[in-house]
């Protein structure tokens, strides 16, 4: 049980050091876009943003579970209000809107990686 704590620890430690708030607030939100893309169907605005996060953040592992977690819970979330799905137009209006903020949050990353 030790063990699990330890390594919970070193993750959470981890994307601390990593990221900070407005960056993970980047993360999570692209993630819940993602969710209703998916819920949607309108699989090239997931395919812009899941590029535009491998291209732009760390490859950390809590960075992907976060993503996936706000991907999971907007779809379900959907789901369980039966909300209509917005314009593919819409969509794509707030991707561009939110692969932006990704890229501001994370502009000097690619910097301090070189």
């Amino acid at each position: 049980m030790k063990t699990a704590w330890i390594v919970a620890l070193l993750l959470f430690a981890t994307i601390a050091s990593a990221i900070n708030d407005e960056q993970f607030d980047a993360i999570k939100q692209l993630g819940s876009l993602n969710g209703v893309a998916l819920n949607c169907g309108y699989l090239n605005e997931t395919h812009r943003m899941k590029r535009s996060l491998v291209s732009t953040v760390p490859k950390i592992r809590p960075i992907g579970i976060a993503f996936e977690q706000s991907t999971n819970e907007a779809f379900l979330a959907m789901i369980t209000a039966r909300e209509a799905c917005p314009s593919e137009k819409t969509i794509g209006k707030q991707v561009d809107e939110r692969i932006e903020l990704l890229e501001r949050a994370f502009i000097n990353h690619q910097e301090k990686l070189f």
